[in-house]
């Protein structure tokens, strides 16, 4: 009988100590992403010389011995020579700047290993940009643009590319 009180007793204590081991372990995960998204926010208005709400590769070039920028790019493991390439990854919009939204929401998705499924869907749209792009190429070598307006150039190729 007092093996069993024993047993049962360890049993209670291990599984109270997984509950409060689980939720300490998650309130860190929590913390560490609190962390990080105020990081990112201060960052950027380190980032953001002329307080415009959007930061340029110029702004960014110029801070790149700021040892805030250096610390970030150690924590997301990205050399910081490669500075540029994650300018132009982050500016999804192509407009030469980046906003905060795009700043926090591109940086936050850099964190971890990158997905299968997020792989797969820039291999599929890689493909589809591949396959029209030789659909237009094709065209263009059946098509004689010499004596065509630019406008009815475009609208060619759009014929090709659909």
């Amino acid at each position: 009988k007092d093996v069993y009180m024993i047993f049962t007793t360890l049993a209670v204590m291990n599984i109270v100590t997984g509950v409060f081991v689980e939720n300490a372990l998650q309130r860190g995960r929590e913390d560490k992403d609190v962390y990080m998204i105020n990081h990112l926010r201060d960052l950027f208005g380190v980032l953001d010389n002329n307080h415009n709400g959007t930061i340029s590769w110029c702004e960014v070039e110029k801070h790149l011995d700021n040892a805030k920028l250096q610390a970030f790019f150690k924590d997301i493991d990205i050399d910081i020579s490669e500075a540029r390439g994650l300018f132009l990854l982050l500016d999804r919009d192509s407009s030469g700047s980046i906003d905060a939204d795009e700043f926090l929401s591109g940086c936050l998705r850099l964190r971890g290993p990158a997905k299968a499924l997020d792989m797969q869907l820039v291999m599929r749209e890689l493909s589809d940009q591949r396959h029209m792009l030789s659909k237009v190429m094709a065209a263009a070598e059946e098509e004689d643009y010499g004596e065509m307006s630019p406008i009815q150039v475009v609208n060619a190729q759009r014929k090709y590319s659909m």
